[in-house]
């Protein structure tokens, strides 16, 4: 839960571009924005934080098929919370420092990092929530409506991807639609550690003499 509150409170925070499709302008704000660095290593703490609140839930489906299903969302969340960690160390540290020496190679730098964002969208914000949704609906050890919840996060980040692969980045993808997905999707999080923590805290049952 640690985790998910730290990526909603910086992705709220987080300096979006007037221009979310202007590298240079992203360039230029790693110079301007005083907390460009701290921002981006505050996300990537959220992000490792989250992946192990991942893991537990993947670990907490114990029937069939819904441990099946945990343990493929699993596999795209290690994958998208790699290539997100990515991005944000590029971000945070790469560009922000190239931008101080050479604009040109930052702004290359800003494009890779860009590439991972978007692939980071599909695969962690996109199918990973999709498939613990499946994972939850298919089992019964959570409530249907966190299942419906992490495949809505999830399809609205798959459309996100989508637009962003074939229009590239804009106001309506930087400002409105990824937030409801990472949002959605970290608040999914949050809820579903406060369940698994509800389990946990539980009295065992005792068997009478």
């Amino acid at each position: 839960m640690v985790g998910a509150v730290i990526a909603i409170v910086f992705n709220v925070l987080y300096p979006r571009a007037d221009d979310p499709g202007s590298v240079a302008e992203i360039v230029g704000q790693s110079q301007s924005e005083g907390m460009w660095a701290f921002t981006h290593y505050a996300l990537a703490w959220g992000v490792a934080l989250t992946f192990i609140g991942l893991i537990v839930i993947a670990r907490s489906f114990v029937g069939e098929p819904s441990a099946s299903w945990g343990r493929v969302a699993l596999i795209h969340a290690i994958g998208g919370a790699l290539t997100l960690f990515l991005a944000l160390v590029i971000l945070g540290f790469a560009v922000k420092g190239a931008a101080g020496t050479d604009g040109g190679s930052a702004e290359e730098i800003a494009w890779v990092a860009g590439g991972l964002f978007l692939a980071s969208i599909g695969l962690f914000f996109g199918f990973t929530p999709l498939f613990y949704g499946i994972a939850v609906l298919s089992g019964d050890e959570y409530p249907s409506w966190l299942g419906w919840t992490a495949i809505v996060a999830g399809a609205v980040a798959v459309l996100t991807g989508t637009i962003v692969y074939f229009d590239g980045f804009s106001k309506t993808t930087d400002k409105v639609l990824f937030p409801i997905s990472s949002i959605l999707f970290t608040v999914w999080v949050g809820a579903m550690g406060y369940k698994l923590w509800q389990k946990t805290s539980q009295p065992a049952a005792t068997v009478g003499p």
